[in-house]
């Protein structure tokens, strides 16, 4: 009996001799299929690392890997160096790294007389648990360097040491194998939300983390802390609360999961990452876009990135992307079938949908509503009659109320806002107005372009413009002409003509032409309207200006009579200052011996209309002339030789 308590007691002094804490900062945690290609030692901190079978430990150029089993019953690893080096291992099954014991696989084996340098565990036949320190064949395993298996759980954990016996600088290869699936939790994970209120912070559910975390079969007690010191600590109480609220501005938060097993041991740290993105900021309205169809045939191009703009501006300096969908599916879904042409989408009215994100985290699925809003009137411009204006000593006074019936084509008022501005920027932007639309002035010889800013009942702005052209009304004095020839009327300013009637009525009078030539007395009528300089002008721009001059030329005699014999001296009857309409020529019996009709000037030289020569003597004639009816008599005198 006393034999059987030595012995015990020498094993647990052994064991208690042999034990050591890992930091699990030091510990490279692996995911299932990776390939590990190691190089130098992660620590050197550890001198008494141990076999099962050796009372040598392994070196302090140490490198320590963690894997956790998700699934499957057999573990093995291999460890295959990438030179004839010698690598030796210890393994250990769910260790407690506050207190790691003996490892309860390894291999220490010399590499002299054996041609494969792996190490590790092995499915293929080895029963040996380990590989005494040195040992060389025949006293090795059946493969030299592998020692058998584990047979795990879901839950288990396997800390590896890979010991750099004989070189440090040389690397390997770490493979794993069996059908265990491996927990990737373990490698650390990220745990992300929505900032979607903007209040700058969000809140975590631990215990839902801790779910996720854990393995399939929970047998992990996890807490969690902000130092990783105190997760390393088994006796650290200071855990974190759940819910764990990070703000905007410390994301990423880092934490720490304390791993314990049911038996209290610590199996792990893990960093758990908590970020909380931004979302964007949106109007506080709905998005609409609208075009004004002119041509009336429903479809109407729009520009989306015209929203772009307002919403950039509600989240400067940040990275916002947008894409647009047809559907709101897709644009759930963030698919690729998204609208390319965003700047110049042709469509009816219709909602698309916009996925709007920044830094392509948390996107907000947007309905755009793209209205294509018809309208009943198109841009227009007018010179707005100077005739239509009120005179005044310095300028004209214009009412610009009464265009508007005619830019929105005699349609109801009240389904138009009209403004009327001194730019075009003014008129985009709709502001400064102008304030006196009913009586707007401008100063003689001035000319102004307004513009008109017309928006009807469904929102849909156009805007068209109004010309104005400030002149004094023309007038003229009387004319007395004392030469004996006719007065040619001159050239009128533009917008204004001639007429031998009042009101713009009788016969127009065109300067240059022959009808403008007046003789004796008369009194010749001036009318000013806007339709002399544009004949499509509208009905109420037709307001006339009316005035007159009365001509007095000089009351010429009609010459008594001609003497037709070639000398080139008095051979015609001259009455061209008379602007003859008729002239009828009659013997001394009262016969009709010539005649004329309008347009005669001095055609007359002594003979018939058919020609006959006729004697000297005295003749009478009748005028119809622009003056009026004249009666006298000429002679002919012929000299006798």
């Amino acid at each position: 009996m006393k034999t059987i308590i030595s012995v015990i007691t020498i094993f647990l002094c052994t064991i208690a001799g042999h034990s050591q804490s890992i930091n699990p900062s030091h510990i490279i945690n692996l995911c299932s299929n990776q390939t590990v290609q190691g190089t130098s030692p992660t620590t050197n901190v550890y001198n008494n690392l141990m076999t099962p079978c050796s009372t040598l430990p392994l070196s302090t150029s140490i490198t320590l890997y963690y894997v956790e089993i998700e699934s499957g019953t057999t573990f093995e690893f291999t460890v295959s160096p990438n030179a004839a080096v010698d690598f030796d291992f210890a393994s250990w099954k769910n260790p407690n790294l506050a207190n790691v014991g003996i490892g309860d696989r390894g291999s220490q084996n010399t590499i002299v007389g054996i041609t494969t340098y792996d190490v590790g565990l092995s499915l293929n036949g080895p029963v040996q648990l380990c590989e005494g320190a040195g040992v060389a064949p025949p006293f090795t395993g059946v493969i030299p360097g592998m020692v058998r298996y584990y047979n795990v759980q879901p839950g288990d954990g396997i800390l590896i040491a890979i010991d750099h016996w004989e070189s440090s600088v040389v690397g390997y290869d770490l493979s794993f194998g069996g059908d265990a699936i491996l927990n990737c939790n373990i490698v650390g994970r990220t745990f992300e939300a929505c900032d979607y209120d903007h209040d700058g912070k969000e809140s975590f559910d631990l215990y839902a983390v801790k779910d996720e975390i854990n393995n399939i079969n929970n047998t992990f007690i996890i807490d969690f802390f902000e130092d990783e010191n105190d997760a390393n600590n088994l006796n650290a109480t200071n855990v974190l609360d759940s819910p764990y609220v990070v703000s905007t501005s410390e994301s990423p938060k880092t934490v720490y999961a304390r791993f314990r097993r049911t038996n209290g041991i610590l199996a792990r740290v893990t960093e758990i990452e908590f970020i909380v993105h931004e979302v964007v900021k949106l109007p506080d309205y709905e998005l609409v876009l609208e075009k004004c169809n002119f041509e009336n045939d429903g479809k109407e191009v729009f520009d989306l990135t015209e929203l772009e703009v307002i919403i950039n501006q509600l989240n400067p300096g940040k990275t916002v992307q947008y894409r647009y969908y047809e559907n709101e599916a897709d644009a759930q879904s963030n698919a690729n079938n998204y609208i390319i042409q965003t700047t110049a989408y042709e469509t009816q009215s219709k909602i698309i949908y916009a996925n709007i994100s920044m830094n392509d985290k948390c996107p907000l699925i947007v309905p755009v509503e793209l209205k294509v809003q018809r309208t009943d009137i198109k841009p227009k411009s007018l010179e707005y009659s100077e005739f239509c204006a009120e005179v005044t000593t310095d300028g004209l006074v214009y009412d610009l109320e009464k265009t508007f019936p005619y830019f929105i084509e005699e349609q109801n008022p009240e389904d138009f806002i009209i403004s009327v501005h001194l730019n075009q920027t003014d008129a985009q932007q709709n502001s400064n107005p102008v304030s006196n639309t009913k009586d707007y002035k401008i100063l003689y010889n001035h000319s102004e372009q307004l513009f008109l800013r017309i928006t009807n009942q469904y929102g849909c702005t156009i805007f068209s413009e109004i010309i104005l052209n400030s002149r004094e009304r023309f007038a003229t004095e009387d004319r007395y002409n004392s030469l004996c020839e006719p007065y040619h009327l001159p050239s009128l300013p533009f917008g204004y003509r001639y007429f031998t009637e009042p009101n713009g009525q009788g016969e127009i009078l065109y300067p240059g032409m022959r009808n403008s030539i007046v003789y004796g007395t008369r009194t010749i009528y001036i009318h000013g309207n806007m339709k002399f300089m544009d004949a499509e002008t509208p009905e109420f721009n037709l307001c006339s200006y009316d005035t007159s001059l009365t001509i007095y030329n000089n009351d010429c005699e009609i010459p008594r009579g001609i003497s037709p014999n070639g000398d080139g001296l008095n051979d015609q009857w001259d009455l061209i200052p008379f602007g003859i309409i008729e002239l009828k020529i009659y013997n001394r019996f009262g016969d009709l011996v010539y005649s004329h009709g309008e347009g005669y000037t001095n055609q007359w030289n002594g003979t018939s209309n058919n020609g006959k020569i006729l004697p000297s003597g005295t003749y009478m004639y009748a005028i119809q002339s622009i003056n009026g009816p004249k009666t006298g008599w000429v002679e002919i005198i012929r000299e006798t030789r």
